[in-house]
């Protein structure tokens, strides 16, 4: 039995927005045949037919496998893939204190960014029907693609080598999101819905709202007595429920246990990682929503020999979120002792009691539209296209508010703690306890109100044309074209701090934003009582004591930036055969013009000297890369395929690193320590070199992959801070830009297999097992004295792994899936309390999942899922790979969903 909603037409397909080269064909289910002639769905066997008929090493996401998936977004349903991790959160914050974007964003029940090939999205190229997606983000050049769900997709293509025809500034490889047209279904006219409602574990726990809904309706007509013209519309809306629990540190709070000199340095003869202290914890919790909606529009027509299409997207999600803190802060209470041999050993003598309340509100849109053809004049084929994207992500309305005890109702007492499967626990008397718990004692501590208000959007527009010149013989084809983007940013952060919409000393219990009392703020590990907010109360006091404070020009303009971007290029590729192997050898030229306009101050020494001059200033960078490329294929059969591939991408730096604030501080000795952006800043360019066999017969799949890639002028993400440089100028004490590192490079492996016991009779036919594995090796050189010399590339993890069993067979289809990421370095530290053993490490995280589906007469379908069936922690950082001693851990729980398509 086939799912008409997924049983997708061959012939007519769609023209796409790229050059043929990068059209990718995908039937979204395929049928094989026991050898009793029973007809059986092999599922994800049309994507690997794709897989197999591509030019590059590829790997495809039908509709069907996104629908069956227990899936947030399309993010979690990547990380299924070889190759691909994803990440809940982009490891830095906004330009404000706290976690605002950081660990809020990991505590949301799901990934939202996306890995290749242990390269972050600012390495990838994102496309949505072929048009470059716009790069909403403030500081890096990646997308948060969760806004986008898993439903009204025909296809996701992965693609991780490059040919000529495709853009270059893609180290890690491309990723386009395909919606369907009229064409992609057998029927004349097709209507199909979706509905899945759902519940959060954790969120039924601790009595927040818990339920999850996703509905989606799309539909689809052929006009014309040939079916010359198609219609296809689809729209979404959905809203799901969270809760996490959190455990964080911050700035400040941790030091070593043996130092020299109190709260000093690592003294000789000790490690690091063994020599952490934390000096503070803080409990969190976390609960909110996120709104969903959105919907898609495709137009076809097919006049002859030419082929004319629309496409328009949109998706936007909202999200609201409130955290909870319960802390014990001792970090301002040493109480070192000196050692016989001189050294301090580091200890608190008290901790203060606080109690943090913030809004962490989330805004993300995309946009896209898409116009073009193709015209098939015999040997010569063109294809055209027009597009336009737009990227909102913003946090406005950021709200937030302390609370603590004062003397005498504090730790009162040594701090110290205890650990349990990671996590740091208080020792604390039945008395400490008592107080800690005492809601009553909290009282709004001075100066603690925060109003932040977070925007960034990107726009994007172009166009392409190519050419394709069919010879015929050894040299089968030669295709040229070019394209135009031109690319649009502003961003802005405005934050006000030390606001006092309530008095201070008002008790936690009577204040405003205060509703009922929980327990507990981490069931498992911290029974510490906490009060929920209304952070819609919260949110409009703290807005109107902001528009009551006035910014200084400086404190307006700071974190405000603007640029374009004009990308030219252009290309050549031809298409040659020689005895069953075809070689597509190919060269691309990409020219680049950057224009920013930021912020400039020049202030005297002191947080509250006056600035001396200030005002917008504007830059200006240009790149000219020579993209050479050289792929060869070999397939022996239809059922077969050898590649190899040889070619060269890059990177452009973010906007943020080439035009960054500039902030100029002249010290009270007369030299002068200057922080800004780098217009000089070098794209990152790598030599990528890839090699794979696939084969697929009946019920089995199997591929194996290895890669390499010299990557020169290293970058690093550290979202909005700079790193100092030692500066030989007389006058100068510091310049804190981004610079290019040295070289990096990592190699690898990708081994992938599918296996159906399709040949065996009856009803065990439908047993199968699938997974895949990625392994890699990863290496950086920084060029900083201040840190070790080579270390691993950030976001890098060694081993990816995707495993499961299933069953599938007649109305019939079950899995139990298990999904590993391996560790990666999430940020690097520098200088006393740097280097390797002490970067910022993401840990290994795990989740086993299920799902059961059973198709019904008349195409009705229900599936029933859970997600994170142990109960694994969904994210966990600690300072250095190898200490526990200082951590942020996430748990957001089990989910459940059932779901229900059905299609005429």
């Amino acid at each position: 039995m086939i799912l008409p909603s997924t049983a997708y037409a061959t012939e007519d397909a769609a023209p796409q927005a790229q050059a043929p080269a990068q059209t990718v064909t995908v039937e979204q289910s395929d049928v094989t045949k026991t050898r009793q002639g029973e007809d059986i769905i092999v599922t994800g066997r049309a994507s690997k037919k794709a897989e197999i008929e591509s030019t590059g090493t590829t790997s495809v996401l039908s509709s069907a496998d996104l629908q069956r998936q227990p899936t947030v977004s399309v993010v979690d349903a990547l990380a299924r893939l070889p190759g691909i991790s994803v990440a809940p959160t982009d490891f830095f914050g906004s330009p404000s204190s706290g976690n605002h974007g950081g660990l809020d964003g990991a505590a949301r029940g799901g990934a939202s960014f996306v890995y290749l090939r242990g390269l972050s999205g600012s390495y990838n190229v994102n496309l949505v029907n072929g048009a470059n997606a716009a790069q909403g983000m403030p500081y890096s050049r990646q997308i948060q693609l969760d806004l986008l769900p898993p439903v009204g997709l025909a296809a996701v293509v992965v693609s991780k080598t490059s040919t000529a025809d495709m853009d270059g500034d893609a180290i890690g490889g491309t990723i386009d999101f395909r919606t369907p047209s009229a064409y992609d279904f057998d029927k004349k006219t097709h209507v199909g819905v979706y509905l899945r409602g759902g519940l959060s574990q954790y969120a039924l726990d601790y009595g927040t709202p818990a339920g999850n809904v996703m509905a989606q309706a799309e539909v689809s007509h052929k006009f014309g007595d040939d079916d010359q013209f198609g219609v296809y519309a689809t729209g979404y809306f959905g809203k799901r429920n969270f809760a996490s629990t959190m455990v964080d540190f911050q700035a400040g709070q941790w030091e070593f246990a043996v130092s020299q000199g109190e709260q000093g340095s690592n003294p000789d003869g000790f490690a690091k990682k063994d020599n952490l202290l934390l000096t503070s914890t803080n409990a969190q919790f976390t609960e909110g929503n996120q709104v969903s909606y959105g919907g898609a529009l495709g137009l076809d027509w097919h006049l002859g020999a030419t082929k004319l299409y629309a496409r328009g997207t949109f998706a936007v999600s909202n999200i609201e979120q409130n955290v909870y803190q319960k802390s014990i802060q001792a970090d301002g209470y040493s109480a070192a002792v000196v050692r016989p041999d001189g050294l301090y050993q580091n200890a608190e003598s008290d901790g203060e009691y606080h109690a943090w309340f913030e809004t962490a509100p989330s805004e993300s849109t995309l946009a896209s539209a898409v116009v073009g053809g193709t015209t098939d004049a015999g040997r010569l084929t063109l294809g055209y296209s027009g597009f336009w994207s737009w990227g909102k992500s913003a946090a406005p309305d950021h709200a937030e508010i302390t609370y603590q005890t004062f003397a005498g109702n504090q730790l009162n007492g040594p701090f110290a703690v205890s650990y349990r499967n990671g996590y740091p626990l208080p020792l604390l008397s039945a008395a400490q306890l008592a107080r800690f718990n005492n809601n009553a004692l909290y009282g709004v501590e001075q100066d603690s109100g925060e109003f932040t208000n977070s925007r960034s959007t990107a726009s994007k527009v172009g166009g392409r044309f190519d050419a394709t010149y069919t010879i015929g013989s050894w040299l089968e084809s030669v295709t040229a074209g070019v394209k135009f983007v031109r690319s649009a940013r502003n961003s802005y952060s405005r934050d006000y701090s030390n606001l006092n919409f309530l008095p201070a000393g008002q008790s936690w219990t009577s204040s405003p934003f205060s509703r009922n009392e929980v327990p507990a703020i981490d069931q498992q590990y911290y029974p510490y009582t906490f009060l929920r907010g209304d952070g819609g109360a919260l949110t409009d006091a703290a807005h109107a004591a902001a528009n009551t404070a006035t910014l200084s020009p400086n404190d307006f303009n700071k974190n405000t930036l603007s640029g374009h971007e004009n990308v030219f290029s252009s290309y050549a590729l031809a298409k040659l055969e020689f005895s069953g192997v075809e070689v597509q050898p190919g060269l691309r030229f990409e020219h680049t013009a950057i224009d920013d306009v930021f912020w400039n101050s020049v202030s005297g020494s002191g947080a509250t000297s006056p600035a001396l001059s200030e005002g917008f200033q504007s830059s200006k960078t240009e790149y000219n890369i020579l993209l050479p490329s050289l792929h060869a294929n070999y397939r022996p059969d239809g059922e077969s395929v050898v590649r190899a591939a040889i070619w060269r991408s890059y990177t452009r730096p973010a906007f943020f690193q080439l035009a960054g604030g500039s902030q100029t501080s002249i010290n009270s000795d007369g030299s002068i320590s200057v922080t800004e952006g780098n217009p000089d800043l070098k794209a990152v360019k790598s030599w990528n070199f890839d090699a794979s066999i696939e084969h697929q017969h009946r019920g089995f799949s199997a591929s194996v992959a290895g890669f390499y890639k010299a990557l020169s002028d290293y970058l690093y993400d550290r979202g909005t801070s700079f790193r100092a440089q030692q500066i030989a100028q007389s006058g100068v004490a510091s310049i804190s830009k981004p610079v290019n590192g040295g070289t990096a490079g990592m190699y690898g492996v990708e081994l992938a297999a599918r296996y159906q016991l399709v040949d065996l009779p009856g009803w065990e036919s439908g047993f199968g097992i699938s997974g895949n594995m990625t392994l890699q090796h990863s290496w950086a050189h920084l060029n900083d004295s201040s840190t070790d010399v080579t270390q691993q590339m950030q976001g890098t993890p060694n081993r990816l792994a995707n495993a499961a069993l299933f069953y599938e067979k007649g109305p019939l289809y079950a899995d139990v899936s298990y999904r590993y990421n391996g560790p990666l370095i999430a940020a690097y530290r520098f200088g006393a309390y740097g280097g390797k053993q002490l970067n910022d490490t993401q840990r290994a995280t795990s989740s086993v999942d299920a799902t059961i589906g059973y198709t019904l007469p008349h195409d009705i379908r229900f599936v029933l899922a859970a997600t994170n069936l142990l109960d694994n922690v969904s994210y966990y950082r600690t300072v250095g790979p190898d200490s526990y001693q200082v951590p942020q851990i996430v748990r957001w729980g089990r989910t459940y969903s059932i779901t229900l398509t059905t299609n005429f």
